[in-house]
């Protein structure tokens, strides 16, 4: 990785876990986010995932994640030089022991 990929990474990293964190408090389901990345590719090969609790029902997920789309395409622009694809955000489910 190139020392400019390196800090393209640290920048969408900062802006990935401030969103987080806002959204763990005010969309009910979500519990973290991750991204994939390459470099040689960026930024068409950018990917953000948006995991949810599985308890939370369908229709709640499918509501959380359309609110959340445009939320990181804002957090993510300025890093990117451009929107991120809703195409390359998605939202999976994860088991949670309560």
């Amino acid at each position: 990785m190139r020392k400019t990929d390196k800090k393209t990474d640290r920048e969408i990293i900062r802006q990935l876990t401030d969103l987080c964190e806002a959204a763990k408090d005010t969309h009910p389901g979500f519990i973290w986010l991750t991204h994939e990345v390459n470099y040689q590719r960026f930024p068409q090969s950018l990917k953000v995932v948006l995991v949810f609790d599985d308890e939370v029902s369908e229709a709640s997920l499918l509501s959380e994640f359309r609110d959340l789309i445009p939320q990181v395409q804002a957090a993510l622009e300025p890093v990117i030089g451009t929107l991120l694809p809703a195409g390359q955000i998605e939202a999976r489910r994860e088991h949670l022991l309560h």
